[in-house]
């Protein structure tokens, strides 16, 4: 076979730029950690930062040189995907306290960029890395302590490093493969998780309860989730079609729709911190602000009551019981259904807790990747080993542990 002329040269160069090759890139994982606001995602995404990022050194094989394995975790934040301030939507709301007035509404879908989201995120999945222009505001914002010292921090990465090592021996190191990296990118957001697209409506089963009562009234915003007309048909099923008893768990928004799209195809595993109305009111209320894309934001007088907490309880009644956010009981079977996984607790547990959980679900997502690539490389195999920081792969605190 002849050499490649010049031109074939560049056009493969230009190709293997806008497509890299799976033997250069690395093998990469996008995880996706949501949550009402303040609930500790990005608190709880920078300490794992700080945890999965080391190498480790293991013996090739008979003869063979030691090679280098890299873990590494960065984080993208889904308030660097807001659109620009003048293009953040305008709402009407009112409440006996403050009244009736005009807010922006920074905690919906229409005010984040999606398109550029996507870009983004697809980005990531082939090169292993945010695009060079990708400049982070949210790494401007101040966030709150963790409650997590650095030494147990520390403690938390060498029993990984530890398991990696023996993971890579066991099953990884005797096989031919130019993957030694892995690349784990967190997209952490108020709005990950939406409720399905409404043609998802007939895959529902019929032996779903109806909803005790609305999340909030709907606002002209609402238009795209058919909620029944009537409050009280949600309180009597008997006055409402199948249909109507289950719609807190679809939308037939457009944007909400292209979300739920890219979180399905593209976040796994999708963790979710849970809090309540008031451990989010009082949060949020002690946050000095946000930088935006283009100044900074302060939250108004009643924001939170009237915006930020009926936003989270529409957009996600469909991760509870008969759509009942106040009382704060999840759809366990729903959100698995969906691939959310839970964190435990309800927002009462403390931070270590939270990270101790987040770091086996990680972990799980790891050997989970790289077992399925080596799977192409070498056919099926099979192993077992668990990282006991506390709980069962399901999230569940193990009444042995101390």
């Amino acid at each position: 076979m002849s050499a490649p002329s010049e031109t074939q040269r560049q056009k493969n160069a230009k190709l293997d730029a806008e497509n890299p090759s799976t033997a250069s890139s690395p093998w990469t994982i996008l995880i996706g950690i949501s949550g009402p606001s303040c609930s500790g995602k990005t608190t709880l995404a920078r300490l794992l930062k700080a945890i999965f990022n080391f190498s480790i050194t293991v013996p090739s094989g008979e003869g063979g040189a030691d090679e280098e394995w890299k873990l590494s975790l960065f984080v993208l934040h889904q308030d660097d995907f807001y659109k620009t301030d003048k293009d953040v939507p305008v709402i009407t709301v009112t409440s006996p306290e403050y009244g009736t007035r005009d807010l922006q509404d920074w905690d919906c879908v229409e005010s984040l960029d999606l398109p550029l989201l996507e870009k983004t995120l697809r980005y990531v999945r082939a090169r292993g890395s945010l695009p060079p222009d990708m400049v982070s505001k949210e790494d401007q914002n101040a966030v709150g302590a963790s409650w997590v010292s650095d030494d147990e921090v520390q403690v938390m990465k060498q029993e990984l490093e530890a398991w990696f090592e023996n993971f890579v021996k066991d099953n990884v190191g005797w096989r031919e493969t130019t993957k030694r990296e892995i690349r784990i990118c967190i997209l952490d957001g108020f709005l990950l998780y939406p409720p399905a697209p409404v043609s998802r409506m007939e895959e529902h089963s019929e032996s779903l309860q109806p909803p005790s009562r609305p999340s909030r009234q709907p606002r002209e915003r609402d238009s795209h989730y058919p909620h029944p007309s009537s409050p009280k048909a949600l309180d009597n099923p008997s006055s409402s079609n199948h249909s109507d008893s289950v719609a807190y768990l679809y939308s037939s928004s457009p944007e909400l729709n292209h979300l739920y799209t890219l979180s399905h195809n593209l976040l796994h595993p999708r963790l979710f911190l849970s809090s309540t109305r008031e451990q989010t009111l009082a949060r949020r209320i002690a946050r000095t602000g946000y930088v935006t894309l283009e100044s900074f934001w302060t939250d108004p007088p009643g924001y939170v009551e009237d915006v930020v907490w009926p936003n989270y309880a529409r957009d996600h009644a469909w991760m509870y019981k008969r759509g009942d956010v106040e009382s704060g009981v999840f759809d366990e079977d729903r959100c698995l259904q969906e691939g959310v996984m839970l964190f435990p607790g309800r927002g009462s547990w403390e931070m270590k807790a939270c990270l101790a959980w987040a770091v086996d679900r990680v972990r799980d997502a790891v050997r989970e990747k790289v077992s399925s690539e080596l799977i192409v490389i070498d056919g099926d195999f099979g192993f077992h080993f668990d990282l006991d920081f506390g709980f069962d792969l399901n999230g569940n605190m193990d009444s042995g542990h101390e």
